[in-house]
């Protein structure tokens, strides 16, 4: 890729964003050396790892980068012989045992991020290296005793000849005390030996060693004779253990630099998931749509048209306007028009940066359904390069960038010219630009150029190749307003913007005298047009507002009769066993005055009587125990059904036949046109049967539970919530609810995840949203069901 074009399109800032949110140094140094893609298969790899990162960040998974540093030069330094500190062992035993957790992780979901498992490959298993680093050194970084069994060994002596020589010493400095020769009553080291300071008018009184003199002269520091060989023991001891100490170091040293292009690998793959992490973390701050989770490729084409929707510049801060961006595909170029400072030289560089973080596997500030491609060439020419040094001014930069920029120009490549034809006679200037633009149109480029010739403007009317666009200016505020229009040139708006400077209005009278009547027309012609635009926006903004209450109020309309579906087959449902309670009463009675009637031989026409009284009373009571809804979808109590029939169901319009009896499952499965489904039993309403002749008894299957419209998952673990969830809705489809409400609650957003992953192609799910803000938000989905 170009670097002046990088350069100018300040892409090196954007790696610096990048960098910031890198976990340790390799990754940073990773994200330092991006480099947009020049080929198709190449950048739709890389923007495949990238969305798959965001699809674990979406799933609330986590990859850990916790302690994890650049130890390739220690792995180097091991591999050549060098003995590690004990220190440089505990950062090189974390950084591999945090690059094998992130392994496993990824490892777990490899299914659904291949890309990111391929990456994870190069990580190899170090954990016998950093289990034996936790067993031999600890917490303070230093080697244990139980490294090994003669380290072990050599410290017990040691502390035991220490303890000793501390005895002898002690011994010593009390018997020249009470001899009144020593200094003052407290032992002192020299060059690693016990000694006491002596009076140097006594030092003869001592037997011993000279370790050291006072800068006065005044004490002399003897190691008295009675400690000397204690010393020499401790001193053995001491260089004992350092050689154990080494020895230790060396053993788990060798376990690192044997293995020096394993372990280089898997801290450069941990390096590479940690850019992947960054670039999802860019992605959240940038409040970029694209890459979508798991969807590295749908958006990004190698030709066609560069679609961007509310596209925002990433180094922009403060209240960013979005701006839409097409070109490609039925014409080649956009010339991009309007008064100086109204925003035209930010379109072309947001167009033109958004595309190399595209091909550079980068989040891109845009919203969904854009659409980007991958152009093998970029070039660009922006802003003034002018050189006292080599002597260029601001047309002469221009010229020699161009220059090299048409020497290069082939087929797919993509050219961003600013101000062209400026810095020179307008005439010129302008024939010159035109030239330009032909030429590159000629050799198949995709171009977008910003200028301020008005006969450009015409050029690029009557050429189908190009269209013009305009960036919004205001000229009651003087200030840009940064909405780019593609299909309109931009006005000057120079005499207005003088207007509202103060200029004098005699002066700007003459200006316009010179300007022609077709120049007022054009100027006049392009407002209204411009005026028309802005009004049909308002009113497809309009439009949507009102479609998205109209869904609304549908929705609360559900949840309302929902309401009262349930709260009238409760009643029904009441009403229905208090008939039952009271048929088996009767029913009891019955029995009893059969029973009596038996004893009763001579009352016999008195109880037949009774009896049927009775029986009319059980009658009128069992009808009663099973009433018919009117409309609602309460079973019949027996319907009949056989192939060929036709049946009317609930919630839709269309009539359909039946081509099978009735499943052991309680279904139907019926036609609709051109659509096979099965139906429960209980969502028909009427059956028109073909032969009555010949009919399939309908049993109705017992009342169904009560089904709530809202599930609670709150607390349960993601496996059992989903075990609960696919039951609820399989219940819920059946009783016909036409949305539910799923409870899952915020927290990690780990449960709302794996929820909305299941309801994602559910057979019974029309569709699913976050609930209303005063409805718990992102706490709580709706769900559409089908039917």
């Amino acid at each position: 890729m170009d670097e002046h074009t990088l350069r100018v399109l300040e892409f090196e800032k954007v790696l610096s964003l990048l960098a910031a949110e890198t976990a340790f140094s390799v990754g940073r140094e990773l994200a330092r050396e991006v480099r947009p893609a020049t080929e198709y298969r190449e950048a739709l790899k890389l923007q495949a790892e990238t969305a798959e990162m965001r699809l674990l960040d979406h799933l609330g998974i986590d990859v850990p980068f916790a302690g994890a540093k650049d130890i390739r030069p220690l792995i180097h330094a091991g591999a050549i012989g060098q003995v590690l500190d004990p220190p440089d062992l505990v950062d090189a035993a974390q950084t591999l045992r945090t690059a094998w957790r992130a392994k496993q992780v990824i490892e777990r979901v490899r299914a659904r991020v291949p890309s990111l498992g391929e990456i994870a490959d190069g990580v190899s298993d170090f954990r016998r290296f950093s289990d034996a680093v936790d067993e031999a050194i600890t917490a303070r970084g230093e080697v244990a005793d139980s490294a090994s069994p003669e380290l072990g060994t050599t410290r017990r002596e040691l502390r035991i000849a220490q303890d000793r020589l501390e005895q002898r010493a002690q011994s010593a400095l009390a018997e020249a005390i009470r001899r009144g020769i020593a200094q003052e009553g407290l032992l002192t080291e020299r060059n690693g030996r016990k000694v006491i300071p002596i009076k140097a008018d006594h030092k003869g009184s001592l037997a011993g060693i000279v370790h050291d003199v006072s800068s006065s002269g005044a004490t002399v520091f003897i190691e008295p004779m009675a400690v000397v060989e204690a010393g020499n023991q401790v001193r053995e001891l001491q260089l004992a253990e350092g050689r154990e100490v080494r020895k230790v170091l060396q053993r788990l040293t060798g376990l690192l630099g044997g293995r020096e292009d394993e372990a280089q690998w898997s801290v450069l793959a941990l390096g590479r998931l940690d850019l992947l992490h960054a670039k999802s973390r860019l992605a959240r701050k940038l409040k970029a749509d694209l890459p979508p989770p798991g969807d590295g490729s749908s958006w990004l084409k190698d030709s066609g048209a560069t679609v961007i929707k509310r596209g925002r510049h990433p180094l922009l801060r403060g209240e960013v306007v979005p701006t839409d961006f097409a070109v490609g595909g039925g014409y080649a170029g956009v010339l991009i028009t309007g008064p100086n400072t109204g925003g035209k030289t930010v379109a072309l560089k947001t167009f033109g940066l958004l595309t190399l973080m595209a091909q550079a596997g980068l989040p891109v500030p845009c919203d969904d359904g854009s659409q980007m491609v991958v152009y093998p060439r970029i070039f660009a020419d922006i802003g003034d390069e002018q050189s006292i040094e080599q002597s260029l001014s601001t047309f002469s930069s221009h010229m020699r960038n161009v220059r090299g920029i048409l020497e290069r120009a082939e087929p797919g490549t993509l050219v961003l010219l600013d101000e062209l034809g400026a810095g020179t006679d307008p005439t010129e200037g302008a024939a010159l630009a035109r030239a330009i633009l032909e030429g590159l149109l000629e050799r198949g480029c995709t171009l977008v150029a910003t200028t301020h010739h008005g006969e450009l403007k015409a050029f690029a009317h009557n050429d189908p190749r190009l269209r013009n666009a305009n960036v919004e200016f205001d000229v009651e505020t003087l200030s840009p307003t940064y909405h780019l229009t593609i299909g309109l040139p931009g006005q000057s708006n120079a005499i207005a913007i003088a207007r509202r400077l103060g200029l004098d209005e005699g002066v700007l009278e003459r200006a316009q005298e010179q300007l022609s009547p077709e120049h007022f027309e054009m100027e006049q012609l392009l407002a209204e047009i411009r005026e028309e635009r802005v009004a049909a926006a308002e009113a497809r903004r309009r439009a949507e507002v009102a479609r998205k209450e109209s869904e609304e109020l549908r929705l609360a309309l559900a949840v309302r009769r929902d309401r009262i579906e349930q709260e009238r087959a409760a009643i029904f449902e009441q009403a229905h066993r208090e008939a039952e309670d009271e048929v088996a009463g009767v029913r009891r009675e019955l029995d009893g005055l059969k029973r009596k009637s038996g004893r009763l031989a001579s009352d016999t026409q008195s109880a037949a009587d009774t009896l049927k009284e009775m029986d009319a009373s059980l009658a009128r009571l069992g009808a009663k125990a099973k009433p018919a809804r009117r409309d609602a979808p309460l079973p019949i109590t027996v319907r009949e059904l056989e192939p060929g029939d036709t049946v009317h169901v609930r919630d839709i319009p269309q009539s359909g036949e039946a081509l099978s009896g009735i499943g052991e499952d309680g279904r139907v499965e019926v036609q609709f046109g051109g659509l096979r489904m099965k139906v429960s039993v209980d969502r028909i309403d009427r059956v028109e049967t073909k032969q009555p002749e010949a009919r399939v008894a309908l049993p109705v299957p017992a009342a169904r539970p009560f089904v709530p419209v809202e599930l609670d998952l709150r607390g349960q673990r993601a496996e059992e919530a989903l075990n609960v969830f696919d039951r609820y809705i399989d219940d819920a489809f059946q009783a016909g609810l036409p949305f539910v409400r799923i409870i899952h609650g915020k927290g990690t957003g780990a449960l709302r995840a794996a929820i909305r992953e299941a309801l994602t192609g559910h057979p019974l799910v029309r569709k699913f949203e976050s609930g209303e803000a005063n409805q718990g938000g992102e706490g709580v989905t709706v769900a559409v069901l089908a039917g």
